[in-house]
């Protein structure tokens, strides 16, 4: 495995953050012995949304943070998904606030307490050290309450890991341990005998808890009300404390029986007023017609040469085909008819029977734009960049279908009202009208199609984007083809956006699943997916990738990035 563990002198690029996250990823999987969860942001997450690990140390600053504090917080969150029970943790959780803030961190310490390798053992020691300067060094400490959590933080962790406290910070909390030992003696064994069985480790968290609650309240009380120069030392909030999203610990709602909400999987609100059109359905003959004029002397004004883009590109999308069969062939299979000819001519190789081949074109290539708000100052370029490609795939017999996706609606539609209608219920997936738009069918030739192209000129159609299920809707229209080879090129400008969804979910709603279908199409294997970045690097989420620049979109430089991006992903 890469040593995750040695330090970066400079700061790490945006690329290099995603390739770090895929590896602390990969950690997280191997370590949980799972393999559906992941990380988004240094988040964990798995197939139905965020995780809720609530936990002080399980969240560094991923753009400050040293490689040894990354790695130390993803084997943290390794050991509580392998050894915690998330159902049985939910129902086990109190109602009050403060309660739920001891036992979510008295339940991470049990499950780190697991661990047995001793590198991983090594990594949480270092990742908690390194979370207890930043607490330090925030003053958090320098407060009644903030020295009174720290102390439970440390106390409870080194009986339940069986770690001392060092001699600094056991100086730092010695009067604070004093004062609380009443209140913590008497759990601290139990903690840590239970630590193997997780329903009796949180009746005693839970007790616990509920005598710490009481202090914690009348410490808040006493430092709300107390004047002078000391009140400008606000007492930490709790969410300063875990330093996560409030999402992630929001309080329990009435009559749920205690239990945190739990982010659900990808879903759609409504999916009624969705629609499927063909671009000459939406936008007028006389539209298309002078879009595709401006297209065509645009097309000419660049005077991108044709030849050699159908030259890179004419090896790869030919596949072999059986023509006919061989007899008397000197490799093959071995031919039952010849085995006299074995016997009587033992020198004569022409035993064996085969089946000629030939290449032939067997090719489906897939265009799915992005017509969201900010693609509009690119579509005379993209127009131009299509019509190069596609006429030079049509000489090479290659189907071809260009596909845009966008929405009906800004900020949700009806779709967004229907929502409220019902009361506004937390995560409700997708808030926004789809509207898939084929620009060019794989039936259809380009010949009589090309005016079609003219569409993208039409900037009404352009609004919010959601690329994940328009990539699923591509993919599978593309497999349809039943070619021997085929790619899917996504050209977007950034990822998915849109207002609606993201205010009712979260911001990063539609990139995860945009993420995970792509790393599921990966998987799959069956076909090829170039993503193609204006002005922005899709790398991030596609693992073959092109970034152009939109000031040169559909000149030569540009053309030849994506048919070199094709030869790669057309020529596995």
């Amino acid at each position: 495995m890469t040593d995750l563990g040695q330090q970066s002198a400079t700061p790490r690029s945006a690329r290099e953050e995603h390739d770090l996250e895929r590896r602390l990823a990969s950690v997280f999987r191997a370590l949980s012995q799972d393999a559906d969860v992941d990380l988004w942001a240094h988040r964990p997450a798995d197939a139905n949304g965020l995780l809720p690990m609530n936990a002080p140390h399980l969240y560094p600053d991923p753009a400050r943070s040293e490689l040894p504090s990354l790695r130390g917080a993803t084997d943290a969150m390794a050991m509580r998904r392998k050894w915690s029970d998330p159902e049985l943790h939910r129902q086990m959780l109190p109602a009050a606030r403060e309660e739920r803030l001891i036992v979510e961190i008295l339940e991470q310490f049990r499950c780190e307490s697991l661990a047995r390798q001793a590198g991983v053992c090594s990594n949480l020691s270092q990742r908690h050290a390194h979370w207890r300067s930043e607490y330090l060094r925030s003053r958090l400490h320098e407060t009644h309450l903030g020295m009174l959590l720290y102390t439970v933080i440390l106390v409870t962790r080194s009986v339940v890991n069986r770690e001392p406290i060092g001699r600094e910070d056991s100086d730092l909390v010695e009067e604070s341990r004093f004062e609380l030992s009443p209140d913590l003696g008497p759990f601290l064994l139990p903690l840590r005998n239970s630590r193997h069985d997780q329903r009796a480790f949180a009746e005693v968290a839970r007790d616990l808890a509920h005598t710490l609650a009481g202090r914690i309240a009348a410490v808040e009380e006493r430092e709300r009300t107390r004047s002078g120069a000391r009140e400008r030392h606000a007492a930490p909030s709790l969410p300063l404390v875990f330093d996560i999203a409030e999402d992630l610990f929001a309080p329990v709602p009435e009559g749920a029986g205690g239990q945190l909400h739990l982010a659900r999987g990808y879903r759609a609100w409504t999916t009624r007023f969705d629609r499927e059109s063909t671009i000459a359905e939406v936008v007028r003959t006389e539209s298309l017609r002078s879009g595709r004029t401006a297209i065509a002397a645009e097309t000419a004004r660049r005077s991108v040469p044709l030849a050699p883009v159908i030259s890179r590109l004419h090896g790869v999308v030919e596949a072999a085909k059986e023509a006919h069969e061989l007899v008397d062939s000197e490799d093959g299979v071995l031919d039952p008819s010849r085995l006299t000819r074995l016997i009587t001519s033992p020198g004569d190789p022409r035993v064996f029977r085969g089946r000629s081949q030939r290449a032939e074109t067997d090719c489906a290539v897939t265009f799915l734009l992005d017509l969201s708000g900010s693609m509009k100052p690119h579509a005379l370029g993209l127009g131009v960049l299509l019509d190069v490609l596609v006429t030079a795939l049509d000489r090479l017999d290659v189907t071809t279908e260009i596909l845009g996706f966008t929405t009906n609606a800004w900020n949700g539609g009806r779709v967004r009202s229907e929502w409220k209608k019902a009361g506004s219920p937390e995560r409700p997936g997708r808030l926004n009208e789809l509207h898939h738009l084929v620009i060019k069918s794989g039936a259809s030739s380009w010949r009589r199609t090309r005016t079609h192209l003219g569409g993208l000129l039409k900037t009404s159609l352009y609004r919010e984007g959601i690329d994940a299920e328009a990539l699923r809707w591509a993919v599978d229209r593309l497999r349809s083809q039943q070619a021997a080879k085929s790619a899917v090129v996504v050209i977007s400008d950034g990822l998915p956006a849109d207002s609606a969804t993201a205010v009712a979910n979260d911001d990063d709603y539609l990139a995860r699943d945009l993420e995970t279908t792509v790393a599921g199409l990966r998987c799959a294997g069956d076909l090829g997916i170039l993503g193609v970045g204006i002005g922005t690097d899709p790398g991030l989420i596609y693992p073959a990738s092109v970034e152009l620049d939109a000031e040169s979109l559909g000149d030569r430089a540009s053309v030849r990035a994506i048919v070199d991006g094709l030869r790669s992903v057309l020529g596995r």
